[in-house]
């Protein structure tokens, strides 16, 4: 059973790739950033280290961390989004860790893939046998992420700034995916890859 890391940034299309895989092969789908949004929820080992760090600014009224408040503040301040990485890192990499052993275990699955933009990051690169890296091109991915989040554009952008180049996925691939281009494209590209395991 292969461990596939597949990374990119955001708005390049993670989630259609992991998608397709999962149409063609028996996959287990670990998603760092779920497990990230996750963490913060009330009650969740990172909400009070979060406030007592951010502020109750960041809270809704039933007081529930808002992440795009958070985001106003940590991705326009690099020292603020290292104090967040600082809280919030371990914990997703326990997270993702303890998934992958779980799975393992079952013997169900002809892959494990682990999506998130940070995964080389937070440092569970090297949990991965085989690591994908998926492209589009940056006017494709800040239309896509401002129709899927409802971001400005400057919003968008300062999400970027907060993100590898693309250059740096490209260097830890084994395996670049184009998703710029068409669906149908996509696919092939994904289909010659996982038939090599």
């Amino acid at each position: 059973m292969k461990v596939i890391g597949v990374i990119g940034g955001i708005g390049a299309g993670k989630s259609t790739v992991i998608e397709k895989i999962r149409e063609y092969t028996a996959t287990y789908v670990i998603s760092a950033d779920c497990i990230g949004h996750g963490i913060l929820k009330k009650g969740q080992p990172a909400y009070v280290p979060v406030i007592e760090t951010f502020g109750e600014g960041i809270l809704d009224s039933k007081g529930e961390i808002v992440r795009k408040a958070l985001g106003e503040i940590v991705f326009k301040d690099a020292k603020q989004l290292e104090k967040l990485n600082a809280l919030t890192h371990p914990l997703i990499c326990e997270e993702v860790e303890r998934q992958i052993n779980w799975c393992k275990k079952q013997a169900a699955y002809d892959f494990i893939v682990v999506e998130g933009a940070l995964l080389l990051e937070v440092g569970l690169g090297k949990l991965m046998d085989i690591i994908i890296a998926v492209y589009a091109d940056e006017e494709t991915r800040i239309k896509r992420v401002m129709l899927r989040e409802g971001f400005t554009k400057e919003q968008v952008l300062s999400r970027f700034k907060a993100q590898k180049k693309w250059e740096e996925f490209q260097e830890a691939a084994d395996f670049v995916i184009d998703n710029g281009i068409s669906l149908e494209k996509t696919c092939e590209q994904i289909k010659k890859i996982v038939v090599q395991f």
